[in-house]
């Protein structure tokens, strides 16, 4: 008999709920060592040849695990994951729960949903960046266009902000940079709404997912991480 609607258990957030995760790596006795614990070989050895950022890499990467396994009540180390023909990730063991990871200097977001695709971003800002010449070749021409509009001493933050509202689109669709163009269109008739993120001073973030049918809901790593311990 199939189970009914009511029944069913769902893993995930509720319906209508998108989690966002915030993880801070650089936060004192952060369980660096744990986290990297739960990595699989192939993700160990990533983390090992990267010259610079490993440690972040492999702190994030586990973070995103002990959160996900946190909703299928499995370790973490059981996870499976695979690309879809996309490139967009997804879970062998749950291959319904939607998530998206983004990581900077000091900061990593998940985001997870249950009934819907969502796409996350998060930036550092910085004065290195080329925020002009960034935005004419990436960005979206109606970002960019606001962009150029908006006053000389708001520019370098509003450009961080759109930076992350475009990648956070794109990882919603699973495309990297080659979807650069990306306008708004998408192949199927869903909407797409993105929404800031209320971050620390000094990062931008948004969160986009399908419909408008949904709200966030923050949640702090800690929680989970004393688990490891």
């Amino acid at each position: 008999m199939t189970p009914s609607a009511s029944t069913t258990r769902v893993a995930g957030p509720p319906a209508g709920i998108v989690d966002l995760w915030c993880v801070h790596l650089d936060a004192p006795n952060f369980p660096d060592a744990a986290l990297a614990a739960t990595l699989d070989p192939s993700e160990q050895q990533h983390a090992a040849c990267m010259r610079v950022g490993g440690r972040a890499w492999a702190s994030g990467r586990g973070a995103q695990r002990v959160i996900l396994a946190s909703y299928l009540e499995v370790p973490a180390s059981a996870l499976e994951f695979f690309a879809a023909q996309s490139g967009k990730p997804g879970l062998s063991n749950a291959p319904s729960l939607q998530f998206s990871f983004a990581r900077t200097d000091g900061l990593a977001v998940v985001a997870v949903a249950s009934d819907r695709e969502v796409g996350v971003d998060v930036e550092r800002e910085n004065d290195r960046t080329d925020i002009d010449g960034v935005a004419q070749e990436f960005l979206p021409a109606g970002e960019a266009a606001a962009l150029e509009a908006t006053p000389l001493g708001q520019r370098r933050s509003a450009f961080f902000g759109a930076w992350a509202r475009h990648e956070a689109r794109l990882k919603l669709e699973g495309q990297g940079l080659t979807g650069r163009t990306w306008d708004g269109a998408r192949p199927s008739a869903a909407l797409v709404v993105v929404r800031a993120l209320a971050l620390p001073p000094g990062f931008a973030g948004a969160i986009a997912a399908v419909n408008d049918t949904w709200t966030v809901r923050v949640k702090e790593f800690p929680v989970l991480a004393a688990r490891l311990r």
